[in-house]
């Protein structure tokens, strides 16, 4: 269809040979954004998208895509609305000289996907490269002629953390969230991504399936499409609403100008201006942090991490120091807390987030 994108009309036959622990060899035919339909016979609902790779490092929807084209086929689904798949970043997620297979979330020479799908009349990011700006431009064009009902983005987690759901409250139907997860979080608005363009248009979610790179990841990844490719709107709901929600917060951010570790309280230099973090820092996820107690310890007088709410610092209304100890002083519900480092450092240490 164009230079900067790769359109199936239908998925390759040559892709249902590869076994499924053989995935990435599909990353070298996915070297720009590929769009790949699965058309139904009869259709006669609008069309529904699954997204992945937005995040090169976050593999587990890629995996889940090739069982459900070989289960798709293999078993004959008839479907009465055209499925679309649509692959990402391939591109950052392949392997190369300076770094391996699915461990950027995006290449040097690229910036985050999921913060350049802007809206009519918003601005764009202007640090996005031209064939970037042009493979965004043409999927967006692409998704809206297909007059989409449903659009799922599916990602990981780099931390450990349970099947989750994002979505801007009252622009989905329960039914739908009910039927994929049992955690759902009521997201504030997202300049850039994928479910921030594409809510009004239709019913658009994001969705973590777990720790990337993990088999409980892929299952539920597996899960959550099957769930959601057999998803009736007209339903008779007999599933229960889902188990836990929670109202987003805000986000906690380690200041660029802090070096950090993971250690043990026990192993703490005194003399050290570091800022030690909890080991066991993913378990706060889907926890009350007061329960959970000091989220690090540092030795300096001022706070080394910021708490951010709709982009306004908001610390001293969250953080505390007790001696050298750093605690969380309200009952939020941790979420997407992660020991990876350079995640950390390109986005966030964790979420905090209001049990409802």
């Amino acid at each position: 269809m164009s230079s900067s994108i790769t359109y199936h009309s239908q998925i390759p036959r040559s892709w249902l040979n590869i076994e499924l622990f053989h995935t990435p060899q599909l990353l070298s035919q996915l070297q720009q954004p590929t769009v790949i339909k699965h058309p139904s016979k009869n259709p006669t609902q609008n069309p529904r998208w699954l997204v992945t790779l937005q995040h090169a490092n976050e593999s587990s929807g890629l995996y889940a895509f090739l069982d459900t084209w070989k289960r798709l086929n293999e078993q004959n689904i008839e479907l009465n609305h055209d499925l679309y798949f649509l692959i990402v970043n391939g591109y950052g997620a392949t392997a190369k000289e300076e770094y391996p297979l699915f461990s950027r979330r995006f290449a040097p020479n690229q910036i985050d996907f999921n913060r350049c799908w802007t809206k009519p009349g918003e601005l764009g990011r202007t640090d996005i490269s031209q064939l970037q700006k042009e493979q965004i431009t043409e999927l967006t064009n692409l998704i809206l002629q297909t007059s989409p009902g449903y659009i799922i983005d599916i990602h990981n987690t780099t931390g450990d953390n349970n099947p989750l759901a994002y979505i801007m409250q009252h622009k989905v139907s329960p039914s739908l969230v009910n039927a994929l997860v049992d955690h759902i979080i009521y997201s504030g608005e997202l300049p850039g991504s994928i479910m921030h363009r594409f809510q009004d248009v239709c019913e658009t979610l994001t969705v973590e399936c777990g720790k990337t790179g993990t088999f409980p990841s892929f299952l539920a990844g597996r899960k959550i499409i099957d769930n959601f490719i057999r998803y009736s709107p007209n339903q008779i709901i007999s599933s229960p609403a889902p188990k836990h929600i929670y109202q987003e917060v805000g986000r906690l951010i380690i200041k660029d100008t802090v070096d950090f570790i993971f250690s043990p309280h026990h192993l703490i230099d005194e003399t050290s201006s570091k800022l030690f973090l909890r080991p066991d820092i993913e378990q706060l996820n889907q926890r009350n942090a007061i329960d959970f107690g000091p989220i690090g310890f540092c030795n300096s007088n001022d706070l080394p991490i910021i708490f951010e709410e709709n982009g306004k610092d908001q610390t001293q209304d969250i953080l505390a120091k007790q001696g050298n100890a750093i605690l969380i002083t309200k009952p939020l519900y941790g979420q997407l807390f992660t020991t990876n480092s350079a995640n950390i450092r390109v986005s966030e240490l964790g979420y905090l987030s209001r049990k409802l």
